[in-house]
Parts: C-alpha cells; sequence; structure tokens
C-alpha cells in the first residue's frame, strides 16, 4: 500500500517536483497550491506525510498549522519553504506549540532520501498497529 502524500505549494513548478520526488520515494501524491485548497482536503481525507511551504500566495502556510492544529493532527509535516532559516524556525517551533508532529525545516529542493526514510517509518508504524490489533 501507498503512502498517502499531500504537498501544499503555491508554485506550480515546485509543486510538481516535490510530487515526483514524492512518487520516487513511494508516495502517492496529492497537491494543493493553496490555503483553502489545502483546508478543503484536510477536512475530507487523512495523509500519511504532509510538505507545507510556508508563502501561499496572499496567505500563510501557518493557516495550515492552525487547522492540523484544530484537527488534533499527529501527521508528519515538513515545512519546505524558500523563506529564511529563522522564518522556517519559528514556524517549526510554533507547529510545536501547537502539539503538531513538525520535523526539522529545510530548503528546497527537498532531500529525496528524507522523503525514503519517512516512507519506510510510516510502513513501520502501520505495521506495529496492525499486530497491535
Amino acid at each position: 500500500m501507498l503512502n498517502e502524500l499531500l504537498v501544499i505549494e503555491d508554485a506550480d513548478v515546485h509543486l510538481s517536483i516535490l510530487r515526483k520526488i514524492a512518487v520516487q520515494a513511494g508516495f502517492a501524491t496529492t497537491g494543493v497550491n493553496s490555503v483553502d485548497g489545502a483546508m478543503s482536503v484536510l477536512r475530507r481525507r487523512n495523509f500519511e506525510c504532509i510538505t507545507l511551504d510556508l508563502n501561499l500566495g496572499e496567505r500563510s502556510g501557518t493557516e495550515v498549522l492552525q487547522l492540523l492544529s484544530d484537527m488534533k493532527s499527529r501527521t508528519p509535516i515538513l515545512i519546505i519553504s524558500g523563506s529564511d532559516d529563522q522564518t522556517r524556525d519559528v514556524t517549526v517551533r510554533a507547529g510545536k506549540i501547537l502539539g503538531l508532529n513538525v520535523f526539522p525545516p529545510f530548503s528546497k529542493p527537498v532531500d529525496l532520501a528524507l522523503l525514503r526514510q519517512i516512507a519506510a517509518d510510516t510502513d513501520r508504524q502501520r505495521l506495529v498497529k496492525a499486530n497491535l490489533r
């Protein structure tokens, strides 16, 4: 079974690149390019992992973090952004304060090895949960 990854990125080129890399890492992907698109899909579906750009046009990825917190999400969130290091670090700290499972931030382009590791970890967690039932 493929892991489901939500890619939230407003730049079409980056969205396409992230989705291609995610597929190579073993994910089935859904891509959205706005805060509204992210909120809509997150209310309807669950994902094993989320990549989040911080600058989504006129709005901020922090709005998505707030929604995920309200939903009590434990989904791993990868902050992938062209923002400066300080902005990414502050956002991760805010995500952790909100009780979210936010990974250390990194800049574009995304690290394929990291996505593969997250996919493997998600598969192991699924197996453990299945064996506990």
